[in-house]
């Protein structure tokens, strides 16, 4: 059995005012810790992943470290080694980078309303499509894949951020990817997805979830 575990980064400084931070590096709010920290304390021992991966960005590598601080402090056993990925980070938004989505609104409307027209296949002035996203999310999901092919047994707990995660579900499930925007993912949850071979096909064990 293959088992994804999709974690989404918890709440960060910027949350609350509308930033726009896909790769503009910014730490998690005191309120981002918390609900890290409870979430972690839901994880049950058959949830435990043998793989753990995460995007190199702040605000999941502070995630990665209060869960693992959290379940090491439970466990009689070490996690294995936390590996960084880069192909898991947010989506680049390009010369939106670190103003608010209001700014936005207000600064390039035009552009704005032609991006939203096909998210998928337009980027943000200098930044990068949904596809572009989602073809690195695919190499990152293939490579595990394939690294765990002879494997009965094999998970992989993700640390990453709503729009990488919202890939990987609609890579695994087959969906069009216009799809990524139709179910929620707040932060701090996870979507677990669970397969009987690396061959597929995925099934949802749970989306936008508050307990592991």
């Amino acid at each position: 059995m293959i088992n994804l575990h999709l974690v989404r980064h918890g709440h960060t400084i910027w949350s609350d005012t509308g930033g726009v931070a896909g790769r503009t590096d910014i730490d998690l709010s005191d309120k981002g810790r918390a609900s890290v920290n409870a979430l972690a304390k839901t994880f049950r021992h058959e949830a435990m992943a043998t793989h753990w991966f995460c995007s190199p960005m702040t605000r999941t590598r502070e995630t990665a470290d209060i869960i693992r601080t959290v379940l090491e402090s439970t466990r009689s056993y070490s996690l294995p080694e936390l590996v960084f990925d880069k192909r898991l980070v947010e989506l680049d938004f390009g010369d939106w980078e670190g103003q608010t989505w209001d700014e936005v609104h207000q600064n390039t409307p035009d552009i704005l309303a032609k991006w939203g027209e096909d998210w998928v296949n337009r980027s943000p002035p200098n930044g990068e499509t949904f596809n572009e996203q989602c073809n690195r999310c695919q190499s990152w999901l293939n490579e595990w894949l394939t690294s765990v092919q002879q494997e009965t047994e094999a998970s992989a707990t993700v640390i990453s951020h709503g729009g990488s995660i919202r890939a990987l579900v609609c890579l695994c499930l087959g969906w069009d990817l216009s799809d990524a925007m139709t179910f929620n993912v707040d932060p701090a949850s996870q979507c677990w997805l669970q397969c009987k071979d690396p061959g597929g096909p995925w099934q949802i064990k749970a989306i936008n979830s508050l307990r592991f």
